[in-house]
């Protein structure tokens, strides 16, 4: 990874600084690890009311966003991490991001998660929406080749989206 990007010693602070430039893309993962991204293929869930039955998303990609609170969410509430069963989301309600949690107890177990975001280039990505309405504010973007981070920034509970942006149940 390139030393290109200045970190401070506020992370989220730091990631919502290069959000704020519109050229970069973020990624989050419960493995620090990572120093090359591959396509991988998305499932998704059309009906939460059936949360067995997911389906293909779309052909193997990179999953990112210009949202660096959906990748600091998504680096601490996921499957790895939150080893009981639960769900999770975000959207938008109103131009505002919002998230959501199934139960108190995963907000609980995420106080001692340790998560990381990936930070790309913006030009190797596009915009990808379900429905084929992409725009340069779609919430997600797809690379269809391996990507190589720009950087790898950890965060910790205390960077989630504040409490009220998160709804529980």
């Amino acid at each position: 990874m390139k030393e290109s990007i200045e970190i401070n010693s506020d992370n989220k602070e730091t990631l919502h600084t290069l959000e704020q430039t519109g050229s970069y893309l973020f990624h989050g993962s419960a493995s620090g690890d990572l120093e090359i991204l591959e396509p991988r293929q998305s499932t998704h869930i059309p009906d939460l009311n059936k949360l067995e039955e997911s389906i293909l998303d779309g052909k193997p990609a990179i999953s990112a966003t210009p949202y660096s609170d959906i990748a600091i969410f998504r680096s601490i509430i996921n499957n790895k991490n939150i080893n009981f069963s639960h769900t999770s989301g975000f959207g938008s309600n109103n131009g505002e991001l919002d998230f959501r949690v199934s139960s108190e107890e995963v907000l609980e177990k995420a106080k001692n998660i340790i998560g990381y975001v990936y930070v790309f280039d913006k030009k190797d990505f596009e915009p990808y929406n379900r429905d084929g309405k992409v725009t340069e504010k779609s919430m997600e973007w797809r690379a269809y080749k391996s990507v190589k981070p720009i950087e790898k920034i950890e965060v910790n509970f205390n960077d989630l989206p504040e409490k009220s942006q998160i709804n529980i149940g």
